[in-house]
């Protein structure tokens, strides 16, 4: 007989095959959900690795404006500032999803070494900084889910190749050497290659025919973008006044140009002309011609343009100061008159600003009461110190903050502490590593007085901040500062004590403190009337310049590696010319090779 009924599943075989079914099903799920995560990962990783990639970029552009611009930084972002790529910020934001971003951040770090840069392996500690490398990091964050941040990471070290591979970098002194009576202007190169001196030269003969209009004041400039000096010089000649310009194209100097000149026989102790070079490679030359509208040229390697108007500044100019910003053809120009008013305009590469004034009042309007210092921490900051008052004692201070597109906003006014009397000359510095300036002045008692600025802005007083308070007397600026170049960490006050020997304090930032008064070297022919201190933007060597009350002039330059003058060479302490115009004039000047 056959079975009526077939037999069917049974409960127990219908729940082991549910199981094994969701067994594979799960894992066929876990797989492709694990290769959808895999897949959107990889996609997120690729954007974040390009956004890495372009902060390595961006960096590599801003070390080839110059390597002076990577200071060390712990965290910052970047910002592309008229075309240009510049620091800025503290991070950078790309667009990850609703709830977050895409987070970039720079650091600029030193690069040590286990022998004497350039040789020698790096080393994560110890050994020795190599000036000439850093260490640069673009790190992105961003959520690929909640609680899984992911990271990504890109290393890469810039050099500095276009530094000039000689035992040290060499540069121009140019100087006044015919008292009262010669217009000669003659120069001296210090060859970088053999550390020496070569012999004195002459310039070019401003004025063919004649020789009485004498050097009063003198400016000397170096191109980075060719082996190219320009002197720009005033004259006088009893009667009359004339500021010049000429070029030094490595070989021999030409291409002299009379900016203007104006019959007066008073305010002959100013400095009514500067100059910078632009980012395009051009020279810009400001100047007074008698006028309230200061007037500018450039020079472009071939030609010097037709003379042109800046604005009208209220007065007749005795101190003009131009300063290029990094990276951009941008000029802040500053101004102190006649009338004593202090007035700014900035040029954003092709106009100038209506001029904006700051102070109508100043003790004198004899004395170079004014200066203006860019961070060379952050290209986008500068410094304007100046008076507010005939009878002040204290220094003004205003930041400008560039806003990228060719021009900008003040901050308010701080004052300083007091110094002893009433302002005379001012100078101020910035440092690397921090939005911070050093400025210092010699007031109406002779004493001079310095103070650490900052961004805020907000001044600090540091210990033994008077320098001294037997400075020479007269209106010339018996002093002058500098930082060293590299880290930014200390800088030197240089100064006369109303005697031949030369003096100096170090200024320490970690402490903000100038250390004890020390002799710079030995004793010049006669008391130390006017300091120039000129510093090397890529190590720590800093030249200084000295004129004597016998108009005899001297050059030192200060090593920073060590903390000492050099004892040996070119460098070390070297007279020069015996015959310079007045003690109260900056009838010299220098400049450190850049090409």
């Amino acid at each position: 007989m056959k079975n009526k009924y077939s037999r069917g599943f049974s409960i127990l075989e219908v729940i082991l095959a549910a199981a094994i079914f969701m067994l594979f099903a799960t894992g066929a799920i876990g797989v492709i959900i694990r290769a959808f995560s895999t897949n959107r990962l990889g996609g997120e990783e690729t954007v974040a690795t390009q956004f890495a990639s372009e902060g390595i970029e961006a960096v590599k552009s801003i070390k080839n404006q110059s390597f002076a611009n990577l200071v060390n930084s712990a965290g910052t972002g970047i910002d592309k500032v008229g075309g240009v790529w510049v620091f800025g910020g503290t991070s950078d934001n790309l667009i990850h999803s609703s709830s977050n971003d895409y987070i970039r951040t720079i650091k600029v770090e030193d690069v040590r070494r286990d022998g004497l840069p350039p040789a020698g392996n790096i080393v994560p500690s110890g050994g020795t900084i190599d000036p000439d490398t850093k260490k640069i990091t673009s790190t992105v964050n961003w959520n690929f889910a909640a609680n899984r941040n992911k990271q990504i990471d890109l290393i890469t070290y810039l050099s500095d190749w276009r530094k000039p591979i000689t035992p040290s970098r060499g540069g121009i002194l140019v100087y006044g050497n015919g008292g009262t009576t010669s217009d000669a202007i003659q120069y001296k190169i210090l060859d970088g290659a053999s550390d020496t001196w070569n012999s004195a030269a002459s310039a070019a003969d401003i004025d063919t025919g004649t020789t009485n209009r004498y050097l009063r004041a003198a400016r000397v400039f170096a191109s980075s973008t060719r082996n190219e000096k320009i002197i720009v010089s005033r004259h006088y000649n009893g009667t009359t006044q004339y500021i010049y310009a000429q070029v030094f194209n490595g070989t021999a100097w030409g291409n002299v140009q009379l900016l203007s000149n104006w019959n007066a026989t008073t305010f002959l102790n100013v400095r009514n002309f500067d100059g910078t070079y632009l980012n395009n490679g051009n020279f810009m030359v400001i100047y007074s011609d008698n006028t309230t509208t200061p007037k500018y040229r450039t020079w472009n390697d071939s030609t010097w343009t037709a003379q042109a108007n800046t604005v009208n500044v209220g007065g007749i100019p005795n101190y003009i100061i131009a300063r290029g910003r990094s990276g951009t053809n941008e000029v802040m120009m500053v101004t102190f008159d006649q009338s004593n008013d202090t007035n700014t305009s900035y040029f954003n590469g092709t106009l100038w600003t209506t001029a904006t004034e700051h102070s109508a009042n100043a003790p004198t309007n004899t004395k170079e009461h004014i200066d203006f210092s860019w961070s060379p921490q952050n290209s986008l900051k500068g410094v304007l110190v100046y008076p507010s008052a005939g009878t002040d004692s204290t220094v003004n201070l205003k930041v400008w903050t560039a806003n990228g597109s060719g021009g900008g906003s003040w901050s308010g006014t701080v004052d300083s502490a007091a110094s002893g009397g009433r302002l005379g000359s001012i100078a101020i510095d910035g440092r690397k590593g921090a939005e911070e300036w050093l400025s210092c002045q010699k007031d109406a008692s002779n004493d001079i007085y310095c103070f650490r600025a900052n961004s805020t802005p907000a001044w600090a007083t540091p210990t033994n901040n008077i320098l001294t308070t037997t400075s020479d007397s007269g209106i010339q600026r018996s002093f002058d500062l500098a930082y060293e170049a590299t880290a930014g960490s200390e800088g030197i006050a240089v100064y006369s004590n109303n005697n031949s020997t030369p003096v100096y304090r170090l200024y320490t930032v970690s402490s903000n403190s100038f250390g004890a008064q020390t002799n710079l070297t030995t004793a010049l022919g006669g008391v130390l009337e006017t300091v120039r201190t000129r510093a090397l933007s890529d190590n720590d060597d800093i030249m200084i310049v000295m004129a004597d009350t016998n108009q005899d002039l001297y050059t030192i330059v200060w090593d920073g590696a060590n903390n000492t003058v050099y004892a040996s060479g070119g460098k070390a302490k070297t007279t020069h010319g015996l015959s310079g115009s007045t003690d109260t004039d900056f009838w010299f000047d220098f400049a450190w090779d850049r090409f």
